[in-house]
């Protein structure tokens, strides 16, 4: 008898199926997982910062809207008085909501006359507040007469609301390179 042939017996050589695309290995998708996480907490850091800059605009907006009403208002010499008084409220006002939301801890809304000065000054190295032209914030609206250099304190509030959103930018993009690498 013939010896059979042992390897005639066996399949003939097949190849694998072909790679695929779909469906993706696991360290694709933990790729997707963390990029779509990436992608939606610059997101969220943009609509934080977009916010910040339409709470910044409508104050600012508001400040130039009393500053106005005033040089409107002022151009009529029986009109003056009282228009600076209602641009002298309306600043201390807008200060008060501006410290309110920016410092919550404070107690800027049981604070007036100089201690509400000097808590505006506290920010700062200076004394415009209490020594400059925002000295009339504390008891202007309370005066006869009004005189005081609204060009100067229009531009004393307008930079102090703007220093106090753009520490807060920065006090936010501080927190977040923090947490982004570790230390």
């Amino acid at each position: 008898m013939e010896a059979e042939d042992p390897l005639s017996q066996l399949r003939d050589i097949h190849l694998p199926e072909a790679v695929t695309f779909w469906p993706p290995a696991p360290g694709w998708w933990l790729l997707l997982v963390l990029i779509l996480i990436g992608l939606g907490f610059i997101y969220r850091q943009a609509i934080i910062a977009m916010i910040q800059r339409r709470k910044l605009a409508n104050v600012l907006d508001e400040l130039e809207q009393a500053y106005n009403h005033y040089n409107e208002q002022a151009a009529f010499d029986h009109k003056r008085n009282a228009a600076g008084l209602e641009f002298l409220a309306s600043i201390n006002v807008l200060l008060n909501r501006v410290a309110i939301v920016m410092f919550p801890e404070s107690p800027s809304e049981k604070l007036s006359g100089s201690q509400w000065l000097e808590f505006l000054d506290s920010f700062d190295a200076g004394s415009d507040f209490s020594q400059g032209a925002g000295r009339v914030l504390a008891d202007g609206v309370y005066q006869r007469r009004f005189d005081a250099d609204t060009e100067a304190l229009y531009a004393l509030v307008k930079g102090w609301v703007e220093k106090r959103y753009q520490e807060k930018r920065q006090a936010h993009a501080q927190r977040f390179t923090q947490t982004e690498s570790p230390s």
